[in-house]
């Protein structure tokens, strides 16, 4: 099918970067793109005739411009789905199962997929990411004083976020991106990892950035790979003091680790990281939520019911305590121009990632490899006898385990296009203090090759 507009469904593929901008602006002005053919034309016309077109963009998007997290009682919106990372969870159970998986970890279980919308379909990957993050930290038991820096004085969402990073603009924050962006409240310019990390960090968040160049395409995207394979593992062994070997035999071939996803942008796209998964055959797949994927129905209905079963034992509400006051000194401390920030050139092709093979350095891999190939040869045996298929009970209307992570595996076929990658990641420290935001206003970043 290729690359469709959101709009009209016309097939866009073959049009640059600005002439998809142009064409969904002409929708938005309730102007037809030259680019549609007939029957999209028709369907363009019957949307945005009369004259009223604007005014349906902007009620649409009044109507749908929301923020929803788990600890609401109220039903997610549509393209809100919680209960995703439990069901990616017994997918790749099943998968080691079958001798596929030998190892994964994810995020923090109760994280959201937020997907992109028809009026923010050409921009809003940025916002998604955003969206997605501020779910999971107004959830996570871990902080609890992070809920009202979040929530108050105004709460998450599209537009809110732009007054975000403008207020941090006043208040000193990346003055770089201020004279690049220059305005963005009610514009629908791209944002990147740098502008979301300004915004969180003008909010007392504590968020880092990491950036990553491929220049050695032998190794290709392996320095990125082994830097996010580490962080969940450090998140995913809970008791530090104990020994690995002694963590390691009880424990499951999938964890869900005490860790917020994280962001990974390259020049064109942004996704949230939620975990990755270590292949039998040595290959690290990492499993993303992509604003520009919408999952199925049939695994958003799976994901919900998921939820619902769960919501009861789920981890206890934030604390709904005072929110500390920012401070919005200006400063006139000049700008870092060792740290170069990354530009957006939007893209919104499905595109999937390789495996990328993984050679880290962490004995806890090649400890489980062990242990897992033997745990795979026991199923082997068991198959070639009388044992029954691991998917025999799945439901009609329910995905099966390969659908699923299908869905949620990143994969990368040309690693020569994407040469800088940024990573925007929080690592769950104390809120920070007056002093400690006014040391973070020009933003730095940990720089690996």
């Amino acid at each position: 099918m290729g690359l469709q507009c959101q709009l009209c469904w016309e097939n866009i593929e073959k049009l640059t970067v600005s002439e998809r901008q142009r064409h969904y602006d002409n929708h938005s002005e309730g102007r037809s793109s030259p680019q549609l053919g007939s029957n999209a034309s028709r369907r363009s016309d019957s949307w945005f005739s009369k004259g009223k077109s604007k005014m349906m963009f902007v009620n649409r998007e009044k109507e749908q411009d929301v923020f929803w997290h788990p600890a609401m009682q109220t039903p997610p919106p549509t393209n809100f789905i919680p209960g995703l990372i439990p069901v990616l969870k017994k997918a790749l159970l099943k998968s080691h199962a079958k001798g596929t998986t030998t190892r994964a970890v994810l995020c923090y279980e109760r994280a959201v997929y937020i997907s992109r919308q028809m009026w923010d379909a050409s921009w809003g990957c940025g916002y998604r990411n955003f969206l997605m993050s501020c779910a999971a930290l107004m959830d996570q038991p871990y902080q609890p004083l992070y809920f009202p820096l979040l929530d108050q004085p105004v709460s998450p969402g599209i537009r809110n976020l732009q007054t975000w990073i403008e207020e941090a603009w006043k208040n000193g924050f990346d003055v770089e991106g201020r004279a690049q962006l220059q305005k963005l409240v009610n514009t629908n310019k791209w944002i990147g990892t740098s502008d979301i990390c300004a915004a969180f960090l003008s909010r007392g968040i504590p968020a880092e950035l990491v950036d990553f160049e491929v220049k050695d395409l032998k190794k290709g995207l392996t320095p990125l790979t082994n830097w996010i394979v580490r962080y969940f593992n450090k998140y995913s062994q809970r008791n530090p003091g104990s020994t690995i070997n002694a963590a390691l035999l009880g424990a499951s071939p999938v964890q869900c680790a005490r860790c917020m996803p994280l962001i990974v942008q390259d020049n064109k796209h942004s996704r949230m990281v939620i975990g990755y998964e270590l292949t039998r055959t040595g290959a690290v797949s990492l499993l993303v939520f992509d604003p520009s994927r919408l999952p199925s129905k049939r695994l958003r209905s799976l994901a919900l019911s998921e939820f619902s079963s769960t919501s009861s034992k789920a981890s206890p509400g934030p604390f709904q305590g005072e929110r500390r006051e920012n401070e919005g000194a200006s400063s006139s401390a000049p700008i870092d121009t060792t740290n170069q920030r990354m530009k957006m050139v939007h893209v919104d092709k499905n595109e999937n990632i390789s495996d990328t093979a993984w050679n880290g350095e962490v004995e806890e891999i090649q400890f489980i490899e062990k242990r897992e190939r033997d745990n795979i040869e026991f199923i082997d045996a068991g198959r070639n006898g009388n044992a029954s298929k691991v998917d025999k009970d799945i439901p009609l209307d329910e995905p099966s385990y390969s659908d699923v992570l299908k869905h949620f595996r990143w994969e990368k076929r040309s690693l020569q296009k994407r040469h800088k990658y940024q990573i925007l990641y929080f690592p769950l420290e104390d809120p920070l203090t007056k002093s400690e935001m006014r040391k973070r206003k020009i933003l730095t970043s940990e720089r690996i090759s």
